[in-house]
């Protein structure tokens, strides 16, 4: 019994220590009696940080400054009736904008009077959209320009609404993109990259020209329930996020909008089948706070192998989101019943390992080939043309083994991996029917020897059907 309270403990421990890597919580501000969603972040005149926090019945405004004694120092109360559980935010100069489901249109804060005051009032809408403005989903703002998104009222199908923010304090209304509900959006370039939820996709739509917008393309999503966008740095990639249990966050290349290719998907590796509920990027390091509520981070540089590098569990249901963008590189984080976060976070470049998985007799590919990474157990599987790719946060020496039925078992052992470097391994397996044959062959009676090889025939036959079948 001792001994197994023994490995009780040693378990939970190292359950502990893998949940909290490369992530160190410098400040919590819990919110017992509410809800948090939306964050994003606000440096005053004299370089005070804060976090702008939706919460259920208000917007607040926590100086973060020092993470040891965070506070709340202002809030812009919910109206009546008002009281949701969704409510984001973005912040735009000394402006920040906060959207709801609940109701109270945009909400514009004058934050230019911090650390001593603030100034808020409700935009509901001007000139032909007047008033019409009742509640949205979420809210982007980009060179100068606010995109309202998920209306309510029927105003725009629940698409993009676009305000002129050349005067912050007084939005003007210049256009509308209403062919899809758009749940979220990220905007670069004048390129509107949309996550539509209810039609399973994101949409690329040229936003040049505010007043008519238009579409580009489109792409399906992992789980065709799409949340959020965010472009890799160099505009070459998008991560997607999907609002459904146990769907990976997705990651496209989008160099050719005529052929867009999803070229790699993302789960997390301690709570696999609990989804990424919104993405950002920062330097290509994903930062994703996520259902089951952790946030992870992930190295991006090589979009095509995503490989997590840091992680912290917060509250108990869902991290709703996150800001990795304040000038002190502290991440803001909000969870629904966790509160406010600050952590500091180590980036670091993953140790990449690659490669793929051939059959030695024929040299077509192997797909569904097992690769187990010693100690650490982590497995994968080679893909239809026999490619693998993971990676480590972790530099250090593990042993590689191939296996897969109808192979012999082959293990590369004292692979080194270095944060920031990629290792290829390029595995030919050896088929058993390759080896009954060699030893077959030792025989002295040549009719046994061709009987041998007649009875071989059809399995070979076989074997070759099926690699072919695989091959690209």
């Amino acid at each position: 019994m001792k001994k197994i309270q023994l490995l009780l403990v040693f378990l939970l421990v190292s359950i502990a220590s893998y949940a909290q890597f490369n992530l160190n919580l410098l400040g919590h501000l819990p919110y017992p009696n509410n809800t948090c969603a939306g964050i994003w972040h606000y440096v005053d005149s004299v370089g005070n940080e804060y976090a702008i926090v939706g919460v259920n019945d208000r917007v607040a405004i926590v100086d973060v400054t020092t993470p040891a004694t965070l506070s709340e120092v202002f809030s812009v109360p919910a109206l009546p009736g008002q009281v949701s559980l969704w409510r984001e935010i973005k912040t735009y100069g000394k402006y920040a904008y906060a959207v709801s489901e609940g109701g109270g249109g945009v909400i514009i804060i004058d934050l230019s009077g911090l650390p001593g005051s603030i100034n808020s009032k409700h935009y509901y809408g001007d000139g032909v959209i007047l008033n019409q403005i009742t509640s949205a989903h979420t809210i982007a703002v980009a060179d100068g320009y606010g995109y309202i998104f998920g209306t309510g009222n029927g105003l725009a199908n629940g698409g993009a609404v676009i305000v002129d923010l050349a005067d912050p304090w007084n939005p003007v209304y210049v256009g509308q993109y209403d062919q899809e509900y758009i749940h979220d959006g990220y905007i670069r370039n004048d390129t509107l990259w949309a996550g539509e939820i209810y039609a399973g996709q994101f949409s690329v739509i040229d936003v040049s020209n505010k007043a008519n917008p238009v579409l580009l393309a489109t792409q399906a999503t992992p789980g065709q329930f799409c949340h959020n966008t965010w472009l890799t740095d160099n505009s070459q990639f998008l991560f997607t996020t999907d609002e459904i249990h146990g769907q990976p966050l997705g990651s496209f290349d989008i160099t050719d909008l005529s052929n867009i290719k999803l070229v790699d998907t993302y789960l997390t590796d301690s709570m696999p089948n609990e989804e990424v509920h919104n993405v950002r990027v920062l330097n290509d390091f994903l930062i994703n706070p996520s259902y089951g509520s952790q946030l992870t981070i992930c190295d991006g540089a090589r979009p095509n192998n995503i490989v997590e590098i840091a992680s912290y569990p917060t509250g108990s249901y869902l991290c709703w989101d996150a800001s990795p963008y304040l000038p002190s590189g502290r991440i803001i984080v909000a969870d629904v019943d966790g509160g406010v976060y600050v952590f500091e976070p180590n980036y670091q470049r993953a140790c990449y390992l690659e490669g793929t998985v051939t059959d030695s007799v024929t040299g077509l590919p192997i797909n569904n080939a097992s690769i187990t990474i010693n100690p650490s157990s982590k497995f994968i599987l080679s893909n239809l043309i026999g490619e693998f790719k993971t990676g480590f946060a972790t530099a250090g020496t593990y042993d590689v083994e191939f296996k897969k039925a109808g192979y012999i078992t082959k293990t590369i052992t004292g692979v080194s991996l270095i944060n920031g470097q990629l290792t290829n391994l390029n595995i030919l397996l050896a088929p058993f029917e390759l080896v009954g044959n060699v030893s077959s062959a030792s025989t002295s009676n040549p009719i046994e020897e061709l009987l041998f090889l007649l009875l071989m025939v059809p399995t070979l036959l076989l074997q070759l059907r099926m690699s072919m079948e695989i091959s690209p």
